[in-house]
């Protein structure tokens, strides 16, 4: 099994890198073309990714874009979470729920994460190229492969693809990877308790071909379309007595009202009615900012002020900007500072020109330069030095721009000594508050539907010295729907995350009350320990290295903890779990796609449960502060539902949006949705206080130069 989850890994992996490099050839590509392409995206398919009614095609959304889907036809119901994590990889974590009647609760559960890899984009003659994977990790019933290809023509989209699994049942052709090797060949199982696994992918003894046209109407957001499937339910047939199975040809429209949602309705052969139901929208398209950039006091403190009549009274506290600078120093019409970017969440080219700008205005001698050296918890970055009259061309008089500034600043990823903090920057208190509403969903559940979990969590950084940092964060519990979770599982409570409804049972507790010491060694070598409560189930200390060089697209790693389990049954969850100590550690590597804000992260080592394995990421970053994640595990240890079923694999999908735009939540607040299975134990990594990657990205070259503009806003 090992060697089959080491071989997905490897696999996904290079289907990706071919992403990027058609992604290279985007410059060959009609543009007109392109753009009418993502016209095509308000075509959903039952499943929930791009297609048409029952068949899927070849397209992709734009990168960035989220979506939640429901779709249904006789005897399912699928609904979807889904996000476009690169130009070219969409992913999606899906339910289908078996039913009697739309009254009924389901027979059975069959949820999965699905895949879809762009081969070629499309050009004036070369039809777009897509491979795809139904339940890719996920239950067998609904497991199937597809290679489509999609080309618009006029107003019209036409599809053509080749299935595998459930698409592949209509046995049109013997599968032509046989001639790769035998295990193409082998006869596929379509239904079963054991997890979908690489090991399945694209094998059976036959495929099936499908088909589809839409016609995109004048009417704006109206289309119809019409295609013919390979699936021919040969797995209902066999489980549902006196089914009978849908028919290989549908019809129906679909309309868009808006851009942001559009609903399908159909019909499968002359008797069964289908119909789907899609939100999506880019994240980065969402009007937000990572931080507030006006004078005004926050919310709670303009209301305590009202309700005291004491207009110096403060919870929170104002915005400070001057203690953005330590120790500066003149020497020859030139001023170094310290800039600490701690507690700051607007981007560092914002806050070196608004720096800048103050220095020079303030300023008691002419000034022909300024050199910025940024550091956030002891971290250090690279200096940054500007020329006085570009920034003043560019802010004041409107002759320059920010990428006259660009020309002629010097960036030097040299050492330097780092100056005591001022008393003025530790009590700064509302640079270091933070509010995030936290969602928390599991549509991969075989036993339980979609598990639910949400809670308020309120941090608070102490910054003690320099490099010494008390990390703390409460967390009242809002609902959830875990109930009876570990006895329908029979999970032992000393498991990894087993119990989790114990600790989401009560309703105010402390995730993490941490002491963590940072620092720089050498150049770009960064250190981290930690010490304490260091998240909601687990108590230890460990350390953390990075080696991020500056003029690098990557960086290496590595972590290892000693931790124990915290006995949710105690006040505050303080106490601990006998024979639960166990040591977890992994090596990291990260690699920056140039020109995006993609990073792509591959982490091997040991597990909360003891298991080794493998955690490979792909995370992206927007200019609004949204991020998008996706990640998959495979470890030695198998996780087992009460159907019998097991999977050594384990996924999910996350997005992080800012909340700094809204007046009454200090900077640093966001709104977070995780979607990943809950209440497991196998593949479980430690959720570390401080991670050296996530601090440093504010420092880092890629970081600087995608938000170089900022510097004269």
């Amino acid at each position: 099994m090992r060697k089959h989850i080491l071989s997905g890994l490897f696999l996904a992996t290079c289907i990706t890198n071919t992403s990027f490099i058609s992604t290279a050839s985007a410059e060959a590509v009609d543009a007109l073309t392109h753009a009418n392409n993502f016209k095509t995206i308000k075509i959903q398919s039952i499943y929930g990714q791009s297609g048409t009614l029952t068949t899927p095609n070849a397209r992709h959304y734009q990168t960035g874009t989220i979506s939640a889907h429901i779709g249904t036809l006789d005897p399912y119901i699928h609904y979807s979470f889904g996000t476009q994590l690169l130009d070219g990889l969409h992913a999606q974590l899906r339910q289908s729920a078996e039913i009697s009647s739309a009254k009924d609760d389901a027979d059975r559960l069959f949820p999965g994460l699905d895949l879809k890899l762009r081969l070629t984009k499309e050009g004036r003659y070369r039809p777009e190229l897509s491979l795809g994977l139904i339940s890719a990790i996920g239950h067998k019933r609904m497991a199937g492969e597809y290679i489509a290809a999609s080309k618009r023509i006029d107003n019209f989209d036409l599809t053509a693809g080749l299935g595998w699994g459930r698409f592949g049942t209509a046995a049109h052709f013997d599968n032509p990877f046989s001639a790769f090797g035998s295990h193409f060949d082998t006869q596929r199982n379509l239904d079963g308790e054991d997890a979908n696994n690489p090991d399945d992918w694209f094998t059976g003894k036959n495929i099936g071909l499908f088909a589809s046209a839409v016609w995109h109407s004048p009417i704006e957001g109206l289309s119809l379309s019409a295609d013919y499937g390979a699936d021919r339910y040969e797995a209902e047939k066999f489980a549902i007595n006196g089914f009978d199975a849908p028919s290989p040809f549908s019809y129906g429209l679909s309309y868009a009202p808006t851009e942001w949602a559009n609903f399908s309705i159909g019909m499968n052969g002359t008797e069964k009615v289908m119909g789907h139901l899609n939100f999506s929208t880019p994240i980065q398209n969402i009007k937000t900012r990572s931080a507030k950039r006006d004078d005004k006091a926050p919310l709670p403190d303009r209301l305590i002020q009202r309700l005291t009549g004491n207009k110096e009274i403060s919870l929170i506290g104002k915005e400070t900007p001057d203690s953005f600078i330590t120790a500066p120093e003149y020497n020859k019409n030139e001023k170094t500072v310290q800039l600490e970017t701690a507690g700051q969440h607007e981007t560092l080219p914002y806050i070196i020109g608004k720096t800048a700008q103050r220095i020079t205005d303030t300023s008691y001698a002419e000034l022909n330069s300024v050199e910025m050296r940024p550091m956030r918890y002891g971290l250090k970055g690279a200096k940054v030095k500007i020329l006085t009259r570009d920034l003043h061309a560019a802010t004041e008089d409107h002759l320059g721009s920010a990428e006259e500034i660009w020309l002629n600043a010097a960036i030097k990823p040299e050492k330097f000594k780092a100056k005591k903090l001022p008393t003025e920057y530790r009590k700064s208190r509302n640079k270091f508050w933070g509010f995030t509403l936290e969602n928390h969903v599991s549509l991969n559940e075989e036993d339980n539907g979609t598990l639910t979990r949400n809670a308020l969590l309120v941090s608070r950084r102490i910054p003690l010295s320099r490099n010494f940092l008390s990390i703390n964060r409460a967390r009242l519990n809002l609902f959830n729907n875990l109930e009876g979770l570990k006895y329908l599982r029979q999970t032992d409570s000393k498991n990894i995350r087993g119990n989790i409804e114990d600790f989401a049972s009560n309703g105010l507790s402390f995730d993490q009350a941490a002491l963590v010491y940072n620092g720089t060694s050498l150049n770009n070598l960064y250190h981290s320990v930690s010490l304490g409560y260091l998240e909601e189930m687990y108590f230890g200390g460990g350390a953390e290295i990075l080696y991020r060089p500056y003029n690098k697209t990557w960086a290496i790693g590595a972590e290892v903890y000693d931790v124990i389990k915290r006995n949710p049954f105690t006040a505050g969850a303080s106490g601990f779990e006998d024979s639960t100590a166990t040591i977890t550690g992994h090596v990291n590597a990260y690699y920056e796609v140039p020109d995006t804000g993609t990073t792509l992260n591959f982490s091997a080592g040991r597990y909360l449960a003891k298991d080794y394995g493998a955690t490979f990421s792909i995370a992206q970053q927007f200019k609004n502060g949204a991020a998008i994640n996706g990640f998959v595990t495979g470890t030695n240890r198998q996780d087992i539902d009460v159907f019998g079923g097991t999977t050594h694999l384990y996924g999910g999908l996350n997005f992080t949006m800012p909340l700094g735009s809204l007046s009454f939540l200090p900077n640093g607040s966001e709104l977070t949705l995780k979607t990943s299975p809950l209440g497991r134990n196998a593949a479980q990594k430690l959720d570390k206080p401080f991670n050296l990657y996530q601090e440093t990205e504010q420092l880092s070259k890629r970081h600087l130069i995608q938000n170089w503009s900022d510097i004269v806003k």
